[in-house]
């Protein structure tokens, strides 16, 4: 099944646009794969037909439902591992410098399902499980996908996304049986506050962040697309704060506003100071 190049070319347009996302023509296969469950769940005729809907308007809901489903929602718990491995000792050094505000806040962007905001709940209270009596932690984690939010709030999870990135010890200790799934544990979700966001569009009133996980999110955006990002990226940024972008992103090319810090394994980087 193929799609006509008119209408390829509009949700591509449509795609970009609205979200920020880019595809090239070779992913024609990509389209039909990921509209398919629409066309079928709606009964509509063909893929030809839901697009043709879209260009015509008048059903945002349609068109919310295209746009989530053509996103990447690939996601795990403690994804890559060295990131949070290095996040707890920007956490150790953040606790040191916070001590009269009391006070941290990560933004999970782009948050999918809700695996890596809740691996930071994880680790907050492994590591860090004091400092949640006293201290006002905030974990905000957004996407543009309202279904995937929804999702997320569940805090419900099958057998095979738990065995990505969980241990056994993690599995027991956070999570409890829930009809043939497992559901995190209260300790962790009351850390967290899901909104859906998207990240191209005016953004809601941010609080100023701590540590920001921007991972694996611009691998799908052009360059200038990217740049806006991490531009507007610096504004919600304390000035000591980390972000962390995907193992294959990076500032090169981007944004020349950043200096490049070495982690555990992997990099993040931090808001250049102002020239004297």
């Amino acid at each position: 099944m193929k799609v006509a190049a008119t209408q390829f070319a509009f949700l591509r347009d449509l795609l970009r646009k609205r979200t920020g996302v880019v595809i090239d023509d070779s992913k024609q296969y990509l389209v039909v794969a990921r509209l398919l469950p629409i066309v079928r769940q709606r009964t509509i005729p063909s893929i030809e037909t839901l697009i043709d809907r879209v260009r015509l308007g008048g059903d945002s809901t349609l068109e919310r439902d295209i746009l989530s489903a053509m996103m990447t929602h690939e996601t795990s718990f403690f994804r890559d591992r060295n990131p949070f491995e290095t996040l707890r000792g920007i956490i150790t050094a953040l606790v040191a410098r916070r001590a009269a505000e009391r006070q941290l806040v990560f933004w999970s962007a782009a948050c999918s399902t809700g695996q890596e905001p809740f691996s930071i709940a994880m680790l907050l209270n492994e590591h860090f499980h004091d400092l949640l009596a006293t201290w006002k932690i905030r974990i905000l984690a957004t996407d543009f996908s309202e279904h995937v939010i929804g999702k997320a709030r569940e805090g419900v999870f099958s057998d095979l996304e738990t065995c990505r990135g969980l241990s056994p010890q993690l599995l027991a200790k956070y999570f409890r049986p829930l009809q043939g799934k497992w559901s995190i544990v209260q300790e962790c979700r009351r850390l967290v506050e899901f909104r859906q966001m998207n990240l191209v569009t005016d953004w809601p009133p941010m609080p100023a962040c701590d540590v920001v996980f921007l991972r694996n999110v611009m691998l799908y955006f052009d360059v200038p697309t990217r740049t806006a990002l991490v531009r507007r990226m610096r504004r919600a940024l304390r000035s000591d704060g980390a972000l962390f972008l995907g193992g294959a992103e990076t500032m090169l090319g981007v944004d020349d506003g950043y200096e490049r810090c070495t982690g555990t394994g992997c990099s993040y980087y931090r808001v250049k100071p102002p020239r004297p």
